[in-house]
């Protein structure tokens, strides 16, 4: 098995995947401060970047957990700063499954950004951490989210009624999964 308590980087043909570190504070908190960002991602925005630099702290704190988690920060290859994260979270190791969860800056969405990095996540998910499933939970507004799991080839399941909680109100939430043989990769 692969050690997992060191940060996997990856890399695209557009995009570093790296850990996301106290100096990206001010970055994240731009994107994860954002409330349209945010208003798809399953949480409030965060307040200020002493919430973004805790929020940071435990993205290092997942690979030392039971149920680990990585969380990468997308760069530009062409320029510094972060344009969005995405991650693999709850990892059921007994039932070989985990969650994705990604975000990108407005000025990037539309741009293949997360898709690109979505199919390296994916690859490295079922090579690395030897999951048999990957969950996708998306607020069944959010159409880009949609059409990028399909596109990638998750399967919508169904929905889960008032699963989520943010923005003063419960959420809906469609669940979508993809499995080991249903995933074909980017390359």
């Amino acid at each position: 098995m692969t050690d997992l308590t060191a940060f996997p980087a990856l890399a695209t043909e557009r995009l570093w995947l790296r850990e996301i570190v106290d100096a990206d504070a001010p970055a994240l908190f731009a994107i994860q401060g954002n409330a349209q960002v945010m208003r798809w991602f399953g949480s409030d925005p965060l307040a200020d970047e002493t919430a973004a630099l805790m929020l940071i702290r435990t993205f290092a704190s997942w690979r030392n957990l039971v149920n680990p988690g990585t969380r990468w920060g997308l760069e530009l290859k062409e320029r510094e700063g972060l344009v969005g994260s995405c991650g693999l979270f709850s990892w059921n190791r007994l039932w070989r499954k985990c969650t994705v969860g990604y975000e990108l800056v407005p000025e990037a969405t539309g741009s293949g950004l997360m898709t690109e990095a979505l199919q390296a996540v994916l690859d490295w998910g079922f090579e690395h951490m030897h999951v048999n499933r990957i969950d996708a939970q998306i607020h069944p507004d959010n159409e880009r989210s949609i059409k990028l799991a399909r596109k990638l080839g998750f399967v919508e399941e169904g929905r889960l009624r008032e699963i989520g909680f943010w923005g003063g109100r419960h959420h809906d939430m469609l669940q979508f999964s993809l499995l080991r043989r249903e995933w074909q990769s980017g390359d």
